[in-house]
């Protein structure tokens, strides 16, 4: 790419763009920040923005980056910004309540991350109060809009955040989610949420105010999941400092895993599903289903009662009382201050006795319980990221009801543990954006990105309000301690003994071919039979094979169960690469079944041998 081809006012800041160019001295920072800039001027009053840092300042740092040259750091002069109700060193932080502003001593362990790796801040932004709400409105600054109609709410409370990036000022924001305020945004203005598992990212930097310690997370909004999940690797780990912070978040590999070709993914049943009237988000969500299925994806109905009742728990029960602990105190003292949505909300936090607190937790241990065997059985739950999305006209009719509509496939998240991915699924015919978003267990996120982001690229849509395509694909980086193994049988995503794989920690790689060096035969004596692959000096043919990668103990445990006559050797792929797989001793194949004209094992059962 020539520096010609990116535009100031339009160029993509995704991190491969950014970080090709910067690499290739094809683009510098310092272009990058007087862009933003730019940008942001000729968008005028947007109410983006609680604190913006100045274009000297983040020029000055962007030219000391230049100064010491392009070291390889991972958001080396990368812009971003960061959702006002988490503290940066010397930076005012007001919670959307102006009254009640200080400046921050401490930064957390999670930002400092960032700014170690390279990441350039361009401010801080617009937020519903406290972080009560989903709809950013609820704020003394004024309501930002979806970038695609200014008639239309952008989603909060991370509002400003999502805005940021949709609109092209920064490559990511960070953002916070106890609630859904971290994926709201990204349905509505066509970008990505990433909300991990509550523990995984340190909360240190998060403001008191309106903080829900027990299930907030710090959350990322990209331009793809590849960027977002990025980010949180780079944020994520075990901060000792921080008391919900898990200890088993150091060990989480968060390189997105790319779906296997056949996969189970659960969709809400019956009239679970509900677009309060929006015909158009009915649509594309059937759309999405499809899509997913065309993907190799087989769809399972999932029944959403239990995940129904704990969102139900979040508003209407004592979690509210929660923020208590550090706004009752804030509520007597700037009670006149505070937008008049926020103050009737936290004025029920006081409804709530203890046994009501200990009954809640104690229903949703029942729900999380009864909810586990739907993770056993599918990969994926794959939800609307919001039922619609409203104007901020109907927003100010009714306040509560309709940010409650919009809560109803995001509330139950992190009451549950779950991490999720939300990401672009097209556009209503008005042309405003709606999403979907992919929910795992905790601990889950790299497989969740692998199918969000597959998701995304079958879309074909541009990134964010801008005709920027999503950049090419890369395989993700073998994560430290694994090794490559390639199977050709009943191995196979969807295949019978596919467990054996995934209960070792298995990841799936890629599917692909060998070279045409090989026959496959069918060995007979087991129903059904086995797969054998050998090397042939001649008339070889290229088989499907699957890559995965094993944690080494998981590996060696794997390959000393497999029973003669097969064995493992070095597999050639198509590519010219060469990985550990399975082959079988050549006397073994003796009148036993040539079916190498089927191109592989999975076609071979298909066609019902």
């Amino acid at each position: 790419m020539s520096e010609m081809l990116w535009s100031d006012a339009t160029g993509s800041l995704d991190l491969t763009t950014l970080s090709r160019a910067y690499k290739a001295g094809t683009l510098t920072p310092s272009r990058v920040v007087n862009a933003i800039y730019d940008r942001i001027a000729a968008r005028g009053e947007d109410h983006v923005w609680i604190h913006l840092v100045s274009r000297e300042d983040a020029l000055a740092t962007a030219r000391a980056l230049e100064a010491e040259g392009h070291d390889g750091r991972p958001l080396w002069g990368i812009p971003f910004s960061v959702k006002d109700c988490n503290d940066i060193v010397g930076l005012p932080t007001t919670n959307a309540l102006k009254e009640a502003a200080y400046v921050a001593t401490s930064s957390g362990q999670a930002l400092d991350r960032l700014f170690e790796a390279g990441a350039v801040l361009i401010g801080k932004t617009n937020m519903d109060q406290f972080g009560i709400g989903l709809v950013g409105m609820r704020t003394p600054y004024g309501a930002c809009s979806s970038v695609f109609d200014e008639r239309y709410i952008s989603g909060g409370s991370s509002s400003g955040s999502g805005v940021s990036v949709a609109a092209g000022l920064c490559s990511f924001s960070i953002a916070n989610d106890a609630a859904g305020s971290g994926r709201v945004p990204a349905g509505f203005n066509n970008i990505v949420g990433i909300k991990p598992t509550p523990g995984l990212v340190s909360n240190a930097c998060v403001s008191g105010g309106g903080c829900v310690k027990t299930i907030e997370t710090l959350s990322v909004f990209s331009l793809t999941v590849e960027d977002g999940m990025a980010v949180l690797d780079l944020m994520a780990g075990y901060d000792p400092s921080y008391p919900f912070s898990k200890p088993e978040a150091d060990d989480v590999v968060l390189t997105p895993i790319a779906p296997p070709s056949q996969f189970r993914f659960g969709v809400p049943k019956g009239a679970a599903l509900r677009f309060f009237g929006d015909g158009e988000a009915e649509r594309l969500f059937n759309e999405a289903v499809a899509r997913l299925v065309a993907m190799g994806g087989e769809k399972v109905e999932v029944d959403f009662a239990p995940f129904e009742e704990t969102q139900r728990i979040l508003y209407e029960g004592p979690w509210i009382s929660e923020r208590a602990l550090s706004l009752d105190k804030v509520l007597d003292t700037y009670r006149d201050a505070i937008h008049p949505v926020t103050r009737e909300i936290l004025s029920r936090s006081g409804n709530f006795s203890a046994l009501d607190t200990f009954a809640a937790i104690h229903r949703i241990a029942e729900l999380k319980r009864d909810t586990r065997p739907v993770w056993d059985d599918i990969a994926v739950l794959m939800v609307p990221t919001t039922p619609t999305i409203y104007t901020k006209a109907e927003i100010a009719e009714n306040p509560i009801q309709l940010n409650s509509n919009l809560g109803i496939y995001t509330n139950f998240v992190n009451l549950m543990g779950l991490c999720g991915i939300a990401v672009p699924n097209g556009f209503r015919a008005d042309g405003l954006p709606l999403g979907v978003t992919f929910l795992a267990p905790g601990f889950a996120e790299a497989r969740a990105a692998g199918i969000a982001a597959a998701f995304h690229r079958a879309t074909g849509l541009s990134l964010a309000k801008f005709d920027n395509p999503y950049p090419p694909a890369e395989e993700p980086a073998l994560p430290n301690g694994y090794r490559e193994i390639a199977v050709v049988g009943a191995h196979l995503s969807g295949m019978p003994l596919n467990h054996e794989l995934v209960e070792r920690g298995g990841i799936f790689r890629r599917s692909t071919t060998t070279r045409a060096a090989y026959r496959l035969f069918a060995l007979g004596g087991t129903v059904p039979p086995k797969p054998a692959l050998i090397r042939v000096a001649d008339e070889g043919v290229a088989i499907a094979v699957e890559v995965w990668a094993l944690p080494v103990a998981g590996f060696g445990d794997f390959i000393g169960r497999i029973p003669a006559p097969l064995g493992v050797g070095k597999l050639a792929l198509e590519d010219g690469s060469e990985v550990t797989g399975f082959l079988c001793e050549g006397a073994a194949v003796a009148g036993q079944a040539d079916i190498s004209h089927f191109g592989g094992w999975r076609a071979y059962r298909a066609a019902g041998a």
